[in-house]
């Protein structure tokens, strides 16, 4: 029988000790790297749950990302629209007070400063960042304004904001300067009977006048009145020594009339031809019998007849009629072209007025109340009181002609210049527009610009709701959106103001120069109002989406900051050795490595042979 030296289990111990040395190896390496595994296949069970954290972990870097993008775009907004803000204020303190100031130093320095304004306005809306622009949508290849020179005076061929200004004040202040209005003693009053084809009736506001197929008609006299014509039977041909007509229809003898007239004054309407502001009619030829009895003999001397001259949208239009006399008889204004009627019944006394209200090219309104006087008027707005009632008509026509041709020089060309400043600097869904001429001064209509002949302020996007031009997502589940467009109404309501200042001239001399430019000043600063800062597209209110934008921004990051500590807390858990345990076990596993050794040491000296006697 064998017997071993030993009686201690060496191979058990020795496994033992391997054991430990390689736990403390790992110790030692958790130790030095303070993570628990070397690889993602050494975590077990808690692989899965480590894989899931580093993916949301990436989600909430990526979200962190566009947030500090945004952040940086909202930031640059948020300083450009605050100086826009100080501009509008500005604005409007360079007119609100002062007048005209010393030796008319208000209107250079207005001028001069709104055109150092509106380069600075221009140079905010053309901002970017990264290569984004601010003011465009989401439109960033390029500038969303064109420059300063090329606005107000064109380029390339191209017109620019002034030929615009230019062609708008001749339409409205029509070939007379009288803003598109005419006036006249109004025609007679008379009942007339004319026999054979013509029907009869009571000469008041119009005539009526109603002839057969085949009929010859003709008019002839001069002055203005309103006529009617109606047609028993359509296709006549009509002619006269007058208006020189051969016409198969009511269009062509409606054509034919407005051709003649130089203006559109003739309209079909239920199956008649309404005349306006027509030669009046001395007599009527029908079937080749003349009739008389509708004459130009005996008209109303003691009224006076305003009209518009034809149905657009130029110049002034009449929008009331009012009289603190007894004497006056009024006759409101209606019609399509509109007119009204003054007649004096009486004589008026000194003081006593007459007020007309016009609607202005831009909009506004304006009265202009003329007074009675006794002796030579001392103003435009004065007309001399007389006994005859045909002098007094004659004298209050005449300063409505005077009145009308101030005017034009005055509020119409301020109004103008706003008109046309709407028209070219086009807001969120409109159009360029401008005058449909030559020639201009009779123009009757408004056309889209072409952009090869005409320059085009903005080329950004133009979408309804620009805030949703540009957006961002922050969140799984939240979007923040923050587009800013320049053609909003508050930006180009400042960019329309600032344009119109600096574009009108006030040439020394010009008696016209302290009024036109307080019409200039009192428009800017209703249009810059702080009033309108509650409207959708203004400074104050892009100012205020921004923020709550910004505010989304910011609740985001900080949910994002706080889920990211908790995963990281979790994935530490995970993955990071807890350091002071791991030292504890080290020292633990150093001692009862040294036991062991100690041990096997001692024991594997332990033999039988040592103990037989």
């Amino acid at each position: 029988m064998i017997i071993e030296k030993s009686f201690f289990p060496l191979t058990t111990s020795a496994n033992s000790i391997t054991n430990m040395q390689k736990r403390m190896e790992n110790l030692q390496i958790q130790l030095a790297s303070g993570k628990k595994v070397n690889s993602l296949s050494d975590l077990g069970n808690d692989r899965t749950i480590n894989m899931t954290i580093r993916a949301r972990q990436a989600r909430i870097d990526a979200f962190q990302s566009n947030i500090k993008i945004i952040d940086l775009r909202l930031n640059f907004l948020s300083n450009a629209l605050e100086r826009l803000d100080e501009l509008e204020a500005e604005s409007r303190a360079a007119v609100a007070s002062g007048g005209t100031g010393s030796q008319n130093s208000n209107m250079v320095t207005a001028r001069a400063l709104a055109n150092s304004r509106l380069d600075e306005l221009i140079t905010l809306l053309n901002s970017e960042v990264n290569g984004r622009s601010l003011f465009a949508g989401s439109y960033s290849d390029k500038n969303p304004l064109a420059s300063l020179g090329a606005i107000l005076d064109g380029e390339g061929g191209k017109a620019g904001f002034k030929t615009i200004v230019s062609e708008r004040k001749l339409a409205d202040s029509g070939v007379d300067g009288k803003g598109r209005l005419q006036n006249s003693t109004a025609p007679a009053r008379t009942n007339s009977n004319f026999g054979g084809a013509v029907d009869g009736s009571e000469l008041l506001n119009d005539a009526e006048i109603g002839f057969s197929n085949g009929e010859t008609f003709s008019l002839s006299g001069g002055g203005f009145m309103p006529v009617n014509i109606s047609f028993s039977n359509s296709g006549g041909a009509v002619s006269g020594p007058t208006l020189d007509i051969s016409a198969a229809t009511i269009d062509d003898f409606v054509a034919e009339i407005n051709a003649q007239a130089g203006a559109n004054i003739a309209t079909i309407a239920n199956g008649e031809i309404n005349i306006r502001a027509v030669d009046l009619v001395s007599s009527i030829t029908v079937g080749g019998t003349a009739n008389t009895g509708f004459s130009n003999a005996n008209p109303a001397l003691d009224t006076i007849m305003l009209a518009e001259d034809g149905v657009h949208p130029f110049g002034f239009k009449l929008s009331s009629l009012s009289s603190s006399s007894a004497t006056v008889s009024l006759t409101q204004p209606s019609g399509s072209p509109a007119y009204l009627e003054v007649q004096f019944v009486g004589t008026p006394l000194a003081g006593e007025k007459i007020s007309i209200g016009l609607t202005l090219p831009d909009g506004d309104s304006h009265i202009i109340e003329f007074e009675a006087v006794n002796g030579v008027p001392e103003t435009t707005r004065q007309f001399q009181i007389d006994a005859d009632t045909t002098v007094m008509a004659a004298n209050f026509s005449q300063a409505i002609s005077d009145e009308l041709l101030r005017l034009k020089s005055t509020v119409l060309e301020a109004s103008s210049t706003y008109a046309a400043a709407d028209n070219f600097f086009n807001g969120q869904g409109e159009d360029v527009l401008r005058v449909d001429g030559p020639p201009f001064e009779s123009a009757t209509s408004l056309i889209a610009a072409n952009q090869n002949d005409t320059i085009f302020w903005y080329q950004g996007e133009d979408s309804a709701n620009a805030r949703q031009t540009v957006k961002g997502r922050v969140d799984e589940s939240t979007i923040v959106n923050y587009g800013v467009q320049a053609n909003e109404s508050g930006l180009v309501q400042l960019v329309r103001s600032l344009a119109a200042l600096s574009v009108e001239d006030y040439p020394d001399g010009d008696a016209s120069n302290n009024e036109r430019f307080e019409a200039m000043a009192s428009k800017q600063l209703v249009r810059l109002a702080e009033s309108n800062n509650s409207k959708p597209g203004s400074i104050e209110l892009i100012s205020l989406e921004l923020g709550i934008a910004k505010a989304t921004l910011g609740s985001a990051k900080e949910r994002h900051d706080n889920y990211q500590v908790q995963l990281a807390n979790m994935l530490s858990s995970i993955e990071e050795a807890p350091i002071e345990e791991v030292a504890m076990e080290l020292l633990s596993l150093q001692t009862r490595l040294q036991a062991s050794f100690q041990t096997m040491s001692v024991v594997s000296q332990l033999t039988l042979v040592n103990y037989i006697k």
